[in-house]
């Protein structure tokens, strides 16, 4: 699932750790940043700083019932 525009990163980041199960943060290239991990926070503050960037790449989730936690960042 795409994020949606204009989203609070800071917020984000706080409900991602909310999340019982892995989220990820996949490039179009392949890459995959796992959100939980702080390290993996500041690359993707990084990115989230170009929103062309942010937009291309998309979230997924190990347990579906986490895109519950996080709907309200999430493009339907």
């Amino acid at each position: 699932m795409h994020l949606k525009a204009n989203i609070n990163i800071v917020e984000f980041l706080e409900q991602v750790k909310k999340c019982d199960g892995e989220v990820l943060y996949e490039t179009p290239e392949g890459d995959r940043i796992a959100l939980k991990s702080t390290l993996s926070q500041y690359i993707f503050r990084t990115i989230a700083s170009n929103p062309e960037l942010l937009k291309n790449g998309i979230i997924s989730f190990k347990l579906e019932e986490d895109k519950n936690i996080l709907h309200k960042f999430l493009c339907e």
